[in-house]
């Protein structure tokens, strides 16, 4: 906006305030498009599905087990 923060209106403020916040999430969403997924995070995924496979399967115990042999 033109005018400066102390000159503007309640709603004025609030306005600006949300376009701001937009041209904020528009820039995070473009730098996360354009970032390439590691490698890490997809193996992050996979034991996380992994976890969720033997929870569901076997039981919430088995798959603690699960994340203390991956621990070690």
């Amino acid at each position: 906006m033109a005018k400066p923060w102390h000159e503007m209106t309640p709603a004025e403020r609030m306005a600006d305030r949300i376009a701001k916040n937009r041209e904020i999430d528009q820039r995070v969403s473009e730098k996360i498009s354009s970032n390439v997924s590691a490698p890490r995070q997809k193996a992050a995924k996979n034991v996380l599905d992994k976890f969720q496979e033997i929870k569901k399967t076997q039981g919430v115990d088995a798959a603690a087990e699960f994340v203390r042999k991956k621990k070690a």
